[in-house]
């Protein structure tokens, strides 16, 4: 087709100081929207929009078209492929079918910007691609090192994942997915200026219906040690514009700094409290950090870097939080910027506390605010210690507190600079953390022969609790299919070896009519290697499980259950071990694992109530390795790689307490297809266990082969009658600015879900582990189990 011609429209977000100037807009939200006129009446097929404009550089990788699919339906958000040139841009877009209006929605890095003539051109899909991997492949092969690098790594992907994820890997070298984006750096005056706005709205309406008792008093204790004059500015300046001025600050110069002292004093000329500590020598950030903790008076304290800065509602949230909430630990989200604090980076947004993510990698780092009574009886910060004592200290501190509360708003900023001493001593920071690690573990639980190794990739770490005693059963649902169940087991088989705990191994026969899996059942049954079950009736998960666990009864009492789907094959040697291992905590109740699609992209990694609907698996299609590493791929906060708690995981692997199985009577059979595991663990949350996911231990799941990709019409709805306030709100397992309608872990300024404050009370009693007590389930009614104990026992 022709290109056709748009007449772009501002709607939202854009201004004209100059009619004159007819193509340049000031932009006055991080994303505007542009009616694109002419767009209507398309064939689906693949697009490019081109922009006659001078500042191609400056439209993010997160920018998207909007489509008017459906009357009455919220618009549809389409990611965008941009190519940029000195004076086009150019952005490619699939376009589904019944779509009508489109707008196009950039993110900027500017405050201004200049459009000119806009077109729109349907394009072959076949000639897109291979035009893409001429261009790649050229580049490549003009530079021999990089071609030699890249067939290294060809290697190393072909012998992990095998042809499936060389292809993969090669698709994504030369054709990127369209909906897999970097993070994108945001100009930094128009994201604090979103994100200001946002969170005094936010604090607004949660402070009209806040309780009236009386807000804590806070110190703000800032260690000081030679930083640029102005960065010290900025953050003073950043505590002077507080919009709460009920606050006292701590500045303690370590060591004699006449020039800094003097700045301060200028910058603090509009704070009300504050107190100057000099250090008579330069003793270092703990010790100095100390000498401001003892010399503060407010009831918490929260230490700031002497380069960073605040949001105007630093002071303001807390002081919300701590009369909406009262805790003895609060933390807020953060952004990231570079050294001239002239753009962001990456959104710090983080899920509510979770000790074993936090153990597996320290996802908290600004800003913490701790109740000073603790603070001093975990005994300050070990002076000994010039790296990594913070989170030494925050151990120290969560061991003795009853509870920790998120403030899920962006109240801090960040400098990141290679002077920093986390860039600095990079080994270091490993060594002390896992010694910090050890010695909460060895302070908060009697456990005996626990491990912390490092982890994948830098400040990542595998803690490997010890291994309880258990006697577990393995349930297999099957029909048909023999080549996808013998691959299962013989992964079983293989792995066996490999791990302490043995396990009996049932597989449950859904109506196989294939000669070639009758008789391989027989002989594997015959050769004592499995137990077989048979099960009549149309395909109901739920109640073929139920069915399982309750014949298994007749073979004896079972401590655990494991879940597993047929098309699952098992990679880590010590799946098992590793997964039991969870259950040294005592607040677990299910455990799941990291699984991977044949191709080497992740089909599980969590489940998150609310996410691109009803619900759906944290990661799901995002590269299982860094193709420029070879090493596992962290994804946001090292949420993919850790070991952490969600909401739920898939019952494609799990397992489960069978105690607690028994105690929610099992699956519900009503979910015969759909949302049967999300509802299990949401009901065994409910009674105060965690899902927790274990990121190291991978399987490969060929998803929903046996049964096919059914819809569960019916599964959704009674999914959202029960669980619609938490998919409104937002799971408290992810962060509240994730872009909540796609799977890839990506952040945005267009928040999706409301601001609520979000706890975690902790159990700091040492009887075996003082770790998370969950006595609160996630935002929303707890579901009750519906069904009595005979009426489960008839069901199986």
């Amino acid at each position: 087709m022709k290109a056709i011609r748009l007449d772009l429209v501002p709607e939202s977000g854009l201004i004209r100081p100059d009619p004159e100037a007819a193509t340049t807009y000031e932009i006055t939200a991080h994303r505007p929207e542009f009616l694109l006129l002419g767009s209507s009446a398309l064939e689906i097929g693949l697009y490019r929009l081109t922009l006659e404009t001078p500042d191609a550089a400056l439209f993010e990788d997160a920018s998207v078209v909007l489509a008017d699919c459906s009357p009455g339906s919220e618009r549809m958000p389409i990611r965008l492929s941009i190519e940029r040139t000195a004076d086009r841009l150019h952005a490619y877009f699939v376009l589904p079918p019944g779509c009508g209006i489109l707008r196009l929605a950039p993110v900027l890095s500017t405050e201004s910007v200049q459009i000119g003539e806009a077109t729109l051109k349907r394009m072959s899909t076949t000639r897109r691609r291979l035009a893409r991997a001429a261009s790649v492949l050229g580049g490549r092969a003009r530079s021999p090192k990089r071609l030699a690098a890249d067939l290294s790594l060809a290697g190393q992907i072909l012998r992990r994942s095998g042809w499936p994820g060389l292809r993969r890997a090669l698709g994504e070298m030369l054709i990127p997915s369209r909906v897999i984006h970097s993070q994108p750096t945001m100009e930094m005056r128009l994201f604090a200026r979103q994100v200001a706005q946002r969170n005094r709205e936010d604090l607004a309406v949660a402070t009209a219906s806040a309780s009236p008792a009386a807000s804590a008093s806070l110190s703000v204790v800032v260690p000081i040690y030679h930083p640029p004059v102005e960065w010290l500015e900025a953050l003073l300046a950043s505590f002077a514009a507080q919009s709460d001025p009920n606050f006292e600050l701590v500045l303690v110069f370590d060591g004699t700094q006449p020039e800094l002292v003097q700045a301060a004093e200028t910058a603090c000329e509009g704070i009300a409290r504050k107190t100057f500590v000099t250090l008579d020598e330069n003793r270092g950030v703990s010790a100095a950090t100390n000498a401001g903790i003892r010399r503060a008076s407010g009831d918490y304290v929260v230490v700031i870097d002497h380069d960073d800065r605040v949001d105007p509602s630093f002071v303001a949230a807390f002081r919300y939080a701590s009369r909406a909430l009262p805790a003895d630990i609060y933390f807020a989200d953060e952004a990231v910027t570079d050294a001239e604090m002239k753009a962001v980076r990456a959104i710090a947004t983080r899920p509510r506390f979770d000790i074993r993510y936090y153990l597996s990698h320290p996802y908290i780092v600004h800003p913490i605010f701790i109740r000073r009574t603790i603070a001093l009886s975990a005994g300050l910060l070990d002076e000994t210690m010039s790296i990594s004592h913070d989170v030494d200290f925050a151990l120290r501190c969560i061991a003795r507190s009853h509870n920790v509360v998120q403030i899920p708003m962006v109240l801090y900023y960040w400098r990141t600079h290679d002077s920093s001493l986390g860039h600095a001593k990079a080994e270091q920071v490993l060594t002390n953390t896992r010694g910090a690690i050890r010695r909460y573990l060895e302070a908060t639980t009697d456990w005996e022969g626990f491990e912390v190794r490092d982890g994948a990739n830098f400040n990542e770490y595998d803690v490997r609790p010890p291994v309880p005693e258990a006697k577990v059963a393995i349930v297999i649902p099957t029909k048909n299919r023999k080549d996808l169940l013998s691959a299962c087991l013989a992964s079983l088989k293989e792995r066996a070896a490999q791990n302490r705990t043995a396990a009996d191994i049932v597989v449950i026969d859904h109506e196989s009519d294939d000669a070639d899996t009758v008789a391989f059942l027989k002989a594997e049954a015959e050769a004592g290697r499995i137990t077989v079950m048979s099960h009549e009736g149309p395909w109901n998960f739920s109640a073929i499980n139920n069915a399982a666990v309750a014949a298994l009864r007749a073979h004896g009492t079972y401590s655990h259950l494991v879940f597993m789907n047929n098309d699952i094959e098992l990679v880590t040697a010590d799946w098992l071990d590793r997964l039991l291992s969870q259950f040294a905590y005592p607040d677990v109740g299910i455990v799941g694992c990291c699984l991977q699609y044949p191709d080497g992209r992740v089909q599980h990694a969590g489940v998150v109530v609310g996410l691109v609907g009803p619900a759906d698996h944290a990661h799901r299609f995002e590269p299982m390795f860094a193709l420029a590493t070879g090493r596992r791929h962290p994804s946001h906060l090292a949420s993919l790689v850790s070991t952490r708690d969600y909401s739920a995981v898939t019952a494609a692997l799990m397992v489960v307490k069978a105690e607690l199985f028994e105690a929610v009577g099992g699956f519900d059979e009503k979910l015969g297809v759909g949302f049967n595991d999300t509802d299990l663990c949401m009901r065994i949350g409910a009674l105060g266990y965690r899902s927790t996911y274990v990121g190291p231990v991978v399987a490969t799941h060929h998803e929903s082969v046996t049964r096919g990709g059914s819809p569960h019409i019916e599964d959704t709805a009674l999914f959202l009658e029960r669980y619609g306030a938490i998919v409104k709100g937002g799971d408290e397992c992810y962060g509240l600015m994730m872009d909540w309608s796609q799977t890839i872990a990506t952040t945005t300024l267009d928040r999706q879900k409301e601001f609520a404050l979000r706890e975690t009370q902790l159990a700091i009693s040492r009887s075996p582990c003082r770790g998370v007590r969950a006595s609160k389930p996630n935002s929303g009614n707890p579901i009750e189990n519906d069904k009595t104990p005979d009426e489960f026992k008839a069901n199986g």
